[in-house]
């Protein structure tokens, strides 16, 4: 008796009528109708201090979607103010982090905002061309503002760093050349910062 209680419960779990119904459904319907929904990385564009993870906060509420912010990361592994001779070695390990969790997101019909900055070409190209292999769409944002409102910004950021990397002058400056503006042949939203 025990013995056919126990089948009775397990023929009768939640979990099989579940499955039952949903293999069903399936049966039902013909090959390629059921397709994932496309999800989208936001890719927020934009030098220092022009107000990245500010617009990335409003997307990340209003779409809604996974925000990965890449200083934010490091702050939380490194500190806000990591060792220069390690800063390259600290910025790679949080990118390989971030590039095994950010388009499983995507796979799974998730939006992402990645809050990366996206200083070079080639940088956005491989993104594009990942989020293409993954069957997302990707949506590129240029924000922008002067170039005294950024280094304002960063001032003001730099005496409550809360999840922010401290930016010297010197650094400021000396990191302009790594930035490459956007091409004419990249669609993009602009955001005045």
């Amino acid at each position: 008796m025990l013995c056919g209680s126990i089948r009775s419960v397990l023929e009768n779990s939640w979990e099989n009528r579940y499955f039952a119904d949903l293999g069903t459904f399936y049966d039902q319907c013909s090959p390629g109708s059921i397709e994932a929904a496309m999800a989208t990385a936001h890719l927020i564009h934009g030098y220092l201090g022009v107000g990245k993870t500010t617009l990335a906060r409003r997307l990340e509420r209003d779409i809604p979607a996974i925000r990965f912010s890449h200083d934010e990361w490091m702050t939380r592994l490194y500190g806000d103010d990591p060792p220069v001779e390690h800063f390259a070695e600290f910025c790679r390990r949080v990118s390989e982090l971030l590039e095994e969790v950010w388009p499983r997101c995507l796979q799974l019909g998730t939006d992402v905002v990645l809050d990366f900055g996206w200083w070079t070409r080639r940088e956005r190209d491989a993104c594009r061309s990942k989020i293409a292999a993954i069957g997302g769409q990707a949506r590129l944002y240029r924000v922008m503002c002067s170039e005294e409102e950024s280094w304002r910004r960063i001032e003001k950021r730099n005496t409550d760093l809360w999840g922010s990397l401290y930016i010297a002058r010197n650094t400021f400056e000396v990191l302009k050349h790594r930035f490459e503006p956007l091409g004419s042949d990249e669609e993009y939203i602009e955001i005045i910062g």
